[in-house]
């Protein structure tokens, strides 16, 4: 007579379909957090990836800039109006738009050096930030055979010879509003920023970075003239032009809210941005480097784990085969006990040599968990 099964009439039990729904949201719910994680991860990674980018090309455009520092520029540094010698102070950084930083004390002395700091004059991001200005000769604008073939006695203009080469007005490398130029004869040197360029003369009207002082007593091109001339005449004067990069952060609001980024300004020229994302950069680096030190000590956790059950499992082992073999060592000496204290001793022996091998065998280890660490 066949015997039908209840069970399988009555299918599961409420508690077994509890277990089997709990179970697999236990695992849905783990994939889903692993596969959560592993997105914020990868954003986060990409995101560090482009910034770091972004950082790495601004460091190297500042450093091309500060190895080149102070070529081609008097040692003393180029005399420059201030309000101290009976001008006025020029301006840091400013286009013709507007001004970016406040006033530098180091650039209000009369003197243009290789390398000005401005200490808080920035813009204010959490904290007040500071700015730089780098000046150089620019090798791509050779004009050393050249001498300006005329100079306006007020300092307005320059006219260079008709066999300058390249021309002011070349396309590649010419000269445009905005650049600053520098003028060098028997009686020192002097800055203009360039304000306009019509064929082979260059003008010097007033200008965003307050340089171009004709009325001021010093720190002018007029200071070049010849003394006691009348109207002012010049002596040969050399002219070549001069990069003066100025670096500062500028804020500004991005769509992801307010934010900041490394500004660079050659002479008067509208500033270009570096690198952006300034702040992110720091609180991105941050949780990057948090995320890093928590896979590394999940990676080391785990191998450490694997390692201890590894080593439980060997001891079960060892545990049950010495004692088969000291069964079976007993079992051929007909004495069980003698079996037992021969087993004994082999695993002595091998602790004996492991103290004694300790350095050899543990410095292969510790090297192993540093490189894990440092990964």
């Amino acid at each position: 007579m066949r015997r039908t099964s209840t069970r399988s009439q009555l299918g599961f039990t409420m508690i077994e379909l509890l277990i089997a729904m709990a179970v697999t949201v236990i695992i849905v719910a783990g994939a889903v957090l692993m596969f959560t994680t592993s997105v914020q991860s990868s954003s986060r990674s990409m995101k560090y990836s482009e910034i770091q980018t972004e950082a790495r090309a601004a460091l190297s455009q500042i450093t091309r800039d500060l190895s080149q520092a102070g070529t081609g520029v008097p040692l003393n540094g180029i005399p420059i109006p201030s309000l101290v010698s009976g001008g006025a102070d020029p301006n840091f950084a400013c286009d013709p738009n507007q001004c970016y930083t406040g006033v530098d004390v180091p650039f209000t002395q009369g003197l243009l050096y290789k390398v000005t700091p401005g200490n808080a004059i920035g813009p204010v991001i959490s904290e007040p930030s500071d700015a730089i200005k780098v000046v150089y000769v620019d090798p791509t604008l050779n004009w050393a055979p050249f001498q300006a073939a005329a100079i306006d006695p007020t300092g307005v203009s320059l006219t260079m010879p008709l066999t300058t080469l390249p021309t002011p007005t070349d396309p590649a490398v010419g000269i445009t509003p905005g650049d600053v130029l520098l003028l060098q004869n028997a009686y020192g040197s002097a800055i203009g920023v360039v304000t306009a360029v019509a064929g082979f003369t260059v003008n010097f009207t007033p200008d965003p970075l307050n340089i171009n002082q004709i009325a001021a007593p010093s720190g002018n091109i007029k200071a070049l003239a010849n003394p006691g001339t009348n109207p002012l005449t010049y002596p040969p004067t050399q002219v070549s032009r001069l990069i003066m990069v100025t670096y500062f952060i500028q804020p500004f609001v991005g769509p992801s809210g307010p934010d900041a980024r490394i500004m660079r300004q050659v002479g008067a020229h509208s500033p270009i941005p570096i690198a952006e994302h300034i702040e992110d950069f720091i609180t991105t680096y941050y949780q990057l480097t948090t995320v890093k030190a928590a896979r590394k000590t999940t990676t080391v956790t785990a191998e450490g784990f694997y390692v201890v059950v590894l080593v439980i499992l060997c001891m079960f082992v060892l545990f049950f085969a010495g004692l088969g073999l000291a069964w079976w060592v007993g079992s051929i000496t007909h004495n069980i006990q003698l079996g037992y204290f021969i087993v004994g001793g082999f695993f002595l022996l091998l602790l004996l040599l492991l103290v004694v091998l300790r350095k050899k065998i543990l410095a292969p280890l510790k090297n192993i968990i540093v490189r894990k660490l440092y990964e």
